[in-house]
């Protein structure tokens, strides 16, 4: 038994240092990401969420050097990996899931592969969360590799109200190994509400799964809603709307 004295000191020491996340208008507003806390990125499909977490792996992993896990649902290594070497050495392509194979870019592509062998970044499949099994397996990962933080692609959710799952598996890993936990949520774009109206970012917000997660940020494709303009009229054609649900 610890006197409150002890437990004080103890908490005081701990680190809480945020990751930043080098988008400058999320750090002003969130600090970055935070040990023991759980960020989740959610919206619909297509609205490049997959393509942020992609950003952060190079930024945290590649630049910075931080001990990083990325578990994977839908994507493949392959071409997540792909997709990491077009984002990370500015190249423009159709063809990004054959750019490992591609000679034009064979010296670019080596060159980043081997900064990315020397990164730590781990990568491991998903899996049904709520699998104390699975949970283990992550659990096991992340002490070994001394990982400090984690990112979660991609959870499916539907808007239904007995769509309850609160990714509790994965909350209880960043509060056990205080570390940050970023998951991304795919809410299905072809879904509606509880009154048949397509649910905006604040809609999301307030959907039961999303209760107990420390931080909320809704990306929007505003070209998928028919907005084509910001209030001053000026053209948002091809851009991503983020928005800070819960902080």
């Amino acid at each position: 038994m610890d006197h409150i004295s002890k437990v004080l000191d103890k908490i005081c020491r701990q680190d809480i240092t945020p990751i930043k996340t080098g988008v400058l208008c999320l750090d002003d507003i969130i600090g970055g990401y935070y040990p023991g806390e759980m960020t989740t990125i959610c919206g619909e499909e297509g609205c490049c969420k997959t393509a942020f977490v992609i950003h952060q792996l190079c930024h945290i992993a590649i630049d910075q050097k931080i001990p990083t896990l990325i578990l994977l649902n839908y994507i493949s290594e392959r071409n997540l990996i792909s997709s990491m070497i077009a984002y990370y050495c500015n190249i423009e392509t159709n063809n990004i899931r054959n750019i490992l194979d591609d000679e034009e870019y064979k010296e670019i592509v080596d060159a980043f592969l081997n900064k990315l062998r020397e990164s730590p970044l781990y990568f491991a499949k998903a899996g049904w969360y709520e699998d104390k099994a699975i949970t283990e397996k992550i659990d096991r990962i992340v002490e070994t590799n001394r990982i400090k933080i984690m990112f979660v692609d991609e959870v499916i959710y539907d808007l239904t109200s007995e769509d309850i799952c609160d990714m509790s598996c994965m909350r209880e890993i960043a509060v056990k190994r205080n570390i940050p936990v970023v998951v991304t949520c795919c809410v299905w774009n072809d879904r509606t509400d509880f009154d048949g109206v397509r649910p905006s970012l604040v809609d999301l917000g307030k959907h039961s799964y999303l209760h107990g997660h420390d931080v909320v940020i809704g990306f929007t494709n505003y070209e998928e809603h028919g907005i084509k303009t910001d209030v001053r009229g000026a053209s948002i054609n091809g851009m991503i709307g983020i928005e800070i649900l819960k902080h």
